[in-house]
C-alpha cells in the first residue's frame, strides 16, 4: 500500500496535539466511560495509580479530572497527585461531583479546583469544559 503509514507513526502524530487528562475516579465503570468519551473527543487519558505514573512517564498531564467525594475530596486527590509528583504541580484540577450547588463549588474552590462538573455530564460537554479550563489556564 503506497499511502499506508505505520501505526506507531500515526499514533505519535495524533499524540502531539492531544491534551493528556489524568483521571482520578474510583468507580471503574464511570472511569472507563469517561476515558472512552474523552479519547473519542481528542484527549489522551491516563488513570490514577501506579499505571498513571507509568502512562505519564516523560509527559506532563495537561489537566486532572478528579472525583470530589465526601471523604477524600479533591484536596486528598491533589495532595496525593500534586504532592508526590513534581510533573503535575500546577496542573489544573476539575472536580466531578454529584451536584454543582454553591456548597460544592465553594468546597472545590477551597480545595484548589479550577472548575466543577456534574457526574452526569456527557463526554462532548465534558470535553468542551476541559478545553475551556485549558484555554483559560493557557494550556
Amino acid at each position: 500500500m503506497p499511502n499506508a503509514q505505520r501505526v506507531d507513526e500515526r499514533i505519535s502524530q495524533q499524540d502531539a496535539g492531544r491534551p493528556l487528562v489524568l483521571l482520578v475516579i474510583d468507580d471503574a465503570a464511570r472511569r472507563a466511560t469517561i476515558a472512552y468519551e474523552l479519547t473519542a473527543s481528542g484527549f489522551d487519558v491516563a488513570v490514577s495509580g501506579a499505571a498513571a505514573r507509568r502512562d505519564i512517564t516523560g509527559r506532563r498531564p495537561d489537566i486532572v479530572l478528579a472525583a470530589l467525594d465526601g471523604e477524600r475530596g479533591a484536596a486528598g486527590v491533589s495532595d496525593w497527585i500534586l504532592g508526590s509528583d513534581p510533573r503535575v504541580r500546577g496542573v489544573p484540577i476539575v472536580a466531578v461531583a454529584a451536584d454543582v450547588g454553591a456548597a460544592t463549588r465553594i468546597r472545590a474552590l477551597r480545595e484548589g479546583c479550577a472548575a466543577v462538573c456534574l457526574e452526569t455530564c456527557g463526554g462532548a460537554a465534558l470535553a468542551v469544559g476541559l478545553r475551556a479550563v485549558l484555554d483559560r489556564d493557557g494550556g
